[in-house]
């Protein structure tokens, strides 16, 4: 056997017990994502803008619905691959009987802490008091019944729910500051303003939401439908070590991801970009994309509140919880 024939066989088995060291791309995967920018999304987006997915073999077609509708549309007529949202579209999707997706990882969620009054101490003392909340029905509204609700605290009867229009939270912690509601769930964002202009130390910190176990929105859940998992798992796992190399990149290449921040959110300035990166990458972002359960099982409760099919399904139905431990078996996720 001549030596370029032995190379050819000596790929070829590497390929056939390695097959993510092969670089060769394979058909398009078709990735929607949406909202389109979010902290939590930091390495999703830093994969792709530095090229680890073409590094990794993949050709990603990359679609913003442009809002929750259209999503919801494109999941159920499936035109997803992967779709990186969060988890309460993938259960409005599966129970409203559009194409199976299944949850396979997470890198985040939305910050937020439940601030009150300063003469308030405790929970109890939020009885009786007007606490500021969402439209009604709005993901902030359920959020904070639910936080209510963990803190031991009847949202119909204990306290009087005052609903503010959706807008910036910065905008509505003014009636907590101003003393027309006695509490309110606290954005990052808001707590960024709060603590700039030194007004924090007026209002009392009473819990937040990894005390709360309440993990929600940010978009960063990643689902891949159960077709593409069944046929092409190796291009999922492509996909998801790429994520987990975008992590790595989040906390090495800090001006990159600080570049990210900025688009992030609105009107920024160099301060508050530095004060969410630090945030996110020390509260939020975990250092591999596991499945949060917890987050599964919320989006599951969301969901059944308007939509009564989504009533009987647990999270095993909707996860494929194997595929990111396989990649750390693998040393796949370990950058």
């Amino acid at each position: 056997m001549n030596t370029r024939a032995m190379l050819t066989r000596v790929a070829v088995i590497l390929a056939s017990l390695f097959p993510w060291m092969t670089t060769a791309q394979t058909e398009p995967v078709r990735v929607l994502y949406y909202p389109p920018w979010n902290i939590s999304k930091l390495p999703m987006y830093l994969a792709r803008d530095t090229g680890i997915f073409e590094r990794n073999g993949l050709k990603i077609t990359w679609t913003n619905p442009g809002s929750n509708d259209k999503l919801l549309a494109a999941l159920k007529k499936g035109d997803a691959d992967i779709a990186v949202v969060s988890a309460n579209h993938i259960v409005h999707n599966n129970a409203s009987g559009g194409a199976p997706m299944l949850l396979v990882g997470n890198t985040g969620y939305n910050y937020s802490a439940f601030f009150v009054d300063a003469s308030i101490k405790n929970a109890t003392d939020l009885k009786g008091k007007k606490v500021g909340s969402g439209e009604p029905g709005s993901t902030p509204d359920q959020l904070t019944r639910l936080a209510l609700r963990k803190l031991g605290i009847d949202p119909e009867k204990d306290v009087t729910l005052v609903h503010f229009d959706e807008g910036r939270n910065t905008d509505r912690v003014k009636s907590l500051l101003d003393g027309n509601v006695a509490g309110m769930m606290v954005t990052a964002e808001a707590m960024y303003e709060l603590e700039k202009t030194g007004k924090l130390n007026r209002l009392n910190r009473l819990t937040d939401h990894k005390q709360l176990k309440i993990y929600a929105g940010g978009g960063a859940d990643y689902a891949i439908s159960a077709a593409f998992l069944n046929e092409r798992r190796e291009d999922a796992k492509r996909f998801m070590s790429a994520i987990c190399e975008g992590i790595a990149v989040a906390r090495k290449d800090r001006t990159k991801a600080l570049q990210f921040v900025a688009k992030s959110g609105r009107d920024l300035d160099g301060a508050a970009v530095e004060y969410l990166y630090r945030l996110y990458m020390t509260d939020v972002i975990p250092a591999r994309p596991h499945l949060k359960s917890e987050g599964i099982d919320l989006a599951v409760q969301m969901t059944a509140a308007s939509t009564p099919s989504a009533r009987g399904i647990k999270a095993q139905d909707v996860a494929d919880a194997a595929l990111v431990p396989e990649l750390e078996k693998e040393g796949r996720c370990t950058f």
